[in-house]
């Protein structure tokens, strides 16, 4: 068992740790159909063998070596067309936490929720919310992130590990705990309601390829375009070369590196 946190009010008090998951998602989920958990609760893998990423990509973690997580959090605040904002949420703490990674590239959010250092792929986000009429009601928050891994699947186009990118000798334990408190910081502020422009701009201004001219392929044709942001319904925002502004879903849109 890990260590609980100490600077955290709820977020990681109770951490319940194994040696080999499948997924530490499916793990959490499971347990919120049979139980009532504490808010909070962390389920961390120190091996996961068939991980799940956005639209059913995989996410393998070796053992030792990354940090699998899930975390159990009840944002019953939020209206389910306000969603987006929470996906914001815990991507801009794991921006936050890599910043004190002191890392030799800038480091980026890729829309909507991959996790970029230059142009290598550190972690990705997977959040699966359980709903109650028009609100969220239970929300299983996965993070990944590579480490120390130094071998990928060669499927993988452009996967790193922190380690890798920074000279700063780093600890997943720590590491864990910083994503618990930067975690808890930003819900509280999104539960207090007052500060959801700000925190939306703030993630707008920390998303891979903002604003630059770069390649894209929609529709199955290669084409150059800006994005220009995120609508409030989650879709990506870019304007193309004749000035005209598409909106995307998530797999709508490819990202030509």
């Amino acid at each position: 068992m890990p260590k609980q946190s100490d600077n955290s009010l709820f977020v990681g008090k109770v951490a319940i740790r194994h040696k080999r998951l499948d997924s530490t998602n499916r793990y959490a989920l499971d347990f919120l159909s049979k139980s009532l958990p504490t808010e909070g609760t962390a389920i961390i893998a120190d091996e996961q063998w068939a991980g799940r990423g956005q639209k059913g990509n995989a996410w393998l973690s070796e053992a030792g070596q990354n940090i699998a997580l899930s975390l159990i959090l009840r944002p019953k605040f939020l209206l389910v067309k306000e969603q987006f904002l929470w996906n914001i949420v815990i991507s801009l703490a794991v921006h936050e936490v890599l910043t004190n990674c002191q890392l030799k590239l800038p480091h980026y959010i890729k829309w909507p929720n991959d996790i970029y250092v230059g142009d290598f792929k550190v972690g990705g986000i997977l959040i699966e919310n359980q709903l109650r009429s028009s609100y969220l009601d239970w929300s299983v928050v996965g993070i990944g992130l590579n480490i120390f891994q130094k071998s990928f699947h060669p499927n993988l186009p452009n996967p790193n590990a922190l380690a890798s990118l920074t000279d700063k000798k780093l600890n997943i334990d720590s590491i864990l705990s910083q994503l618990y408190v930067a975690i808890e910081r930003l819900y509280l502020k999104l539960r207090q309601g007052d500060q959801n422009q700000a925190l939306w701009a703030q993630y707008e201004s920390k998303l891979w390829r903002y604003k630059e001219w770069a390649k894209f392929r929609w529709q199955g044709q290669e084409r150059e375009g800006r994005i220009w942001g995120v609508a409030p319904t989650g879709q990506l925002k870019i304007i193309d070369r004749q000035g005209q502004l598409q909106l995307f879903n998530f797999k709508e849109v490819e990202y030509i590196l």
